[in-house]
């Protein structure tokens, strides 16, 4: 089995520069999402123009890791830190890159002065469950979702 020291890992926020790497990311997901380089790059323009950032994680000069951060406001509460999608290349999976990834945007989101984190994940993806779990994450299993035509 392959060896991966954490301490070689940078953890950075992404730039446009970063959107050929991101699109790879997006594709390994499994998941029908466009990953074409310049939807990657105007999304990623997008998100950071609203203030939302990506954190990247970075190995031998390659981004092997991402953690798209959100933050949504509210009038009764502290705002809620959301990671909308936390990724790790499939070469670099259980070496605790995603708990890296995670630790990070906990300080992003204190910083920002969120309350609580919430991440999503597709019902499917029992393993990334487990993670999330292990990571102190509770479920709370209630979500609505309406998709909007174009």
């Amino acid at each position: 089995m392959r060896k991966l020291s954490l301490e070689k890992i940078k953890i950075s926020f992404a730039e446009e520069s970063d959107a050929e790497s991101l699109a790879k990311l997006v594709a390994e997901k499994g998941f029908d999402y466009p990953t074409e380089v310049d939807f990657v790059r105007d999304r990623l323009a997008e998100l950071m123009k609203q203030g939302d950032r990506i954190l990247i994680a970075i190995y031998n000069a390659e981004i092997i890791g991402m953690a798209i951060l959100h933050r949504t406001y509210f009038l009764h509460r502290f705002p809620d830190g959301r990671i909308s999608s936390l990724v790790v290349a499939e070469d670099y999976r259980s070496f605790g890159i995603g708990s890296l990834l995670i630790k990070e945007a906990e300080k992003a989101f204190r910083q920002w002065n969120c309350g609580r984190i919430e991440v999503t994940s597709g019902a499917k993806r029992e393993a990334a469950h487990k993670f999330y779990l292990r990571e102190g994450f509770t479920e709370q299993p209630k979500r609505f979702v309406k998709t909007l035509p174009y």
